[in-house]
């Protein structure tokens, strides 16, 4: 799921940071200040460094301890202080004296790298449970795996033996790793997500929690006696109405190059070594039109032009619909039809009324239109931020299913085969 991101650090360390560094810093603790009193961290997510760190985690897990961490903690700040600056070799350290309505006053560390980007927060002493990160899988030696799926709603359900029980898993190449539904697994050592000393920060994060798993078997791909990540993912059950009780996601999957076919509801995946010799086997009579992908984090990006305006949108098999920004909505309106408004539940189970409509033409590549494909308007900047992505929109089954289509991370493309 979250790779381990290595950053080649240059020190320079004739170069120090002058007071304008700190008062810009400084106004990085505001944003924080101003996170914690509206439980919203939007405003603080451009600042934070790609090797950003809180409680202990790293990368997309630390920007998602970060949330649960803000929106839960229920706290107002009354007021601020600095207490301390100083120099580090690779950065710069700020304390603050933080007083908390209900907690009193916390003593707070903020760390800044080189480029005043905020690589870690301590806000209060926590303990946190903690996990690789990277699980550690056992591949099979198999060059092709066939898995048979059903399709529950527009999305791929596959049949997952976990701790010797066969359940339903959603494959979702937009989870960065395998996650359990913290619905059917508790963790052993109770509810300690995240927890603290301090009096005032009460119980876990209940969305996000690690759970201790002995095995998990997915085709011969295996997860022994390791942590996984579990969260509250009971709000797909309840649109779906099937028992979900996890998902498959980019840890897995980009090991393999991955053949979407909806027709025959099946999911192949191939290793990368295997993949000519495949093609030529089952696709040799098909054009096939090549479309170059940059990954971002654990999303592949594709460009594609609607009217005469092109578009870079992220590809997530768990996205039922084909989503743009809402920005666009007025520069996008005459190439569409069937104006409509529904409601869209997010990840945090919230509800909200969007725009719908048909697009009457999307093209990818050069040469393969997608035509009259449904597409729903909606402010995605949360996404950008949480992933630190810079994309307009995500492509999901309204562009995987048309036609077989192959996913190949270590390519860098994907690959829609036409009779």
């Amino acid at each position: 799921m979250l790779k381990k991101i290595i950053l080649f650090h240059f020190l320079f360390l004739s170069i120090s940071f002058n007071a304008q560094d700190i008062d810009y810093c400084s106004k990085i603790v505001d944003k924080t200040v101003e996170a914690i009193n509206s439980k919203n961290t939007s405003n603080l997510k451009p600042h934070l460094a790609p090797d950003f760190s809180i409680a202990g985690q790293k990368g997309n897990i630390a920007i998602m301890v970060l949330d649960q961490l803000i929106a839960q903690l229920n706290e107002t700040v009354l007021n601020n202080s600095k207490s301390n600056s100083r120099e580090l070799p690779d950065g710069l350290e700020l304390k603050y004296n933080i007083n908390y309505k209900n907690m009193g006053e916390r003593e707070a560390t903020f760390l800044f790298d080189k480029s005043n980007k905020l690589k870690e927060l301590n806000l209060f002493e926590m303990q946190v449970k903690t996990m690789s990160n990277e699980n550690n899988f056992i591949f099979p030696d198999n060059e092709i795996i066939e898995i048979p799926f059903k399709q529950v709603g527009n999305l791929i359900s596959v049949e997952v033996s976990i701790n010797n029980q066969n359940k339903t898993f959603l494959v979702d190449s937009g989870a960065p790793r395998v996650i359990i539904n913290s619905k059917y697994y508790k963790s052993n050592l109770g509810d300690r997500s995240i927890s603290s000393s301090n009096q005032g920060v009460n119980g876990a994060i209940t969305n996000l929690d690690i759970v201790k798993i002995d095995e998990i078997n997915f085709n011969g791909i295996q997860l022994k006696n390791q942590d996984v990540l579990a969260s509250d993912i009971s709000h797909l059950e309840e649109d779906l109405d099937v028992e979900i009780h996890g998902l498959i996601g980019y840890d897995i999957l980009s090991n393999y190059d991955i053949l979407f076919n909806y027709e025959s509801k099946t999911l192949t995946l191939i290793k990368p070594t295997s993949f000519l010799k495949f093609k030529n086997n089952y696709f040799k009579n098909y054009y096939e039109e090549k479309v170059a992908i940059k990954l971002s984090q654990h999303i592949p990006i594709i460009s594609a032009i609607i009217g005469k305006n092109q578009y870079d949108f992220g590809v997530d098999s768990g996205a039922e619909t084909n989503l743009i920004d809402e920005k666009y909505y007025k520069k996008v309106k005459k190439h569409l039809s069937n104006e409509s408004s529904d409601s869209l539940i997010g990840a945090e189970n919230k509800e909200k009324i969007v725009k719908t409509a048909s697009l009457t033409e999307l093209v990818i590549g050069g040469s393969i239109p997608f035509k009259n494909t449904n597409i729903v308007f909606s402010d995605i900047s949360h996404l950008n931020q949480a992933y630190q992505l810079n994309i307009d929109g995500i492509l999901g089954y309204e562009i995987l299913s048309k036609y077989p289509t192959f996913l190949s991370y270590s390519r860098k493309e994907i690959i829609f085969f036409k009779k």
